[in-house]
């Protein structure tokens, strides 16, 4: 069970850490942002930094892996955050400005809690446990902090693109994202799932103290990972369907030469 545990935890976590690459080669390589919704690109900024609250101060001792990843993803992703409002063709005096001031304060968070980390490592090379029962130096959930933390901390990363997805069905243009993104995150909830799934029932079976007082935080990252997958797949699908709607047009269209002229002149 602890291998299962540990297998579907690197798996997770390696596809977390590339979640913002889709979008970023994206932009280098169009250096086009298309339709892209800022507010849904912020809340995923805010939920990639809660996760990282999430895996350092939890104290089931898998943890680990759900920091560490978080923390390379926030790497790249505000790298993603930089190049969307770099590229934005209207953007506003100070508007990149703002937005690199945002992405260096939530960094400089980010390392604050590699220092955490850092510690829960050394706790670890030294008792045999990144949390100790007695004499650890980090403080973790409790039950229902871990319960509120595991129900709101998925919510960000979840809900995040919701803007953005109502965005381009009301105005039906999906332009700007790319659909290795959602499909990316689809397997990440795969590995999530079945990381959370193989926790909880190895608490309720070894009872462990440790692990049980984590266990609400793992139902609630459970439960909002199943409406992650759903959230996403109807966002795969639509942005699928336009890339080849958009990919079918341009084919028509050298096929055709005489029909681009008359769409050019219109």
């Amino acid at each position: 069970m602890e291998i299962a545990i540990q297998i579907f935890g690197i798996l997770g976590a390696l596809t977390t850490i590339s979640l913002g690459f889709p979008q970023l080669l994206r932009l280098r390589k169009t250096k086009d942002t298309g339709k892209v919704n800022f507010v849904s690109f912020w809340i995923f900024f805010a939920g990639i930094l809660a996760w990282l609250v999430f895996g350092v101060f939890n104290s089931n001792e898998s943890g680990w892996y759900v920091f560490i990843a978080n923390f390379i993803c926030i790497a790249v992703y505000s790298f993603t955050m930089f190049y969307l409002y770099y590229y934005y063709k209207d953007k506003k005096k100070g508007q990149l400005r703002n937005a690199v001031i945002g992405i260096v304060i939530g960094d400089l968070f980010a390392l604050a809690l590699f220092g955490v980390f850092a510690v829960t490592v050394y706790q670890k090379i030294h008792t045999g446990k990144f949390y100790p029962e007695q004499g650890g130096l980090i403080p973790t959930f409790n039950g229902q902090a871990s319960l509120a933390v595991g129900l709101i901390v998925p919510a960000f990363t979840t809900l995040a693109f919701m803007p953005q997805l109502i965005i381009s069905l009301k105005k039906k243009n999906f332009k700007g994202l790319t659909p290795w993104m959602p499909l990316l995150f689809l397997i990440n909830n795969t590995w999530w799932i079945t990381f959370f799934v193989l926790n909880i029932v190895n608490a309720q079976r070894t009872q462990d103290v440790k692990l049980l007082a984590g266990m609400p935080s793992f139902i609630g990252g459970l439960v909002w990972q199943i409406i992650s997958t759903i959230v996403y797949t109807i966002q795969f699908g639509f942005i699928l369907n336009s890339e080849l709607k958009e990919k079918k047009m341009q084919k028509r269209n050298e096929h055709n030469p005489s029909s681009l002229n008359t769409t050019t002149l219109n």
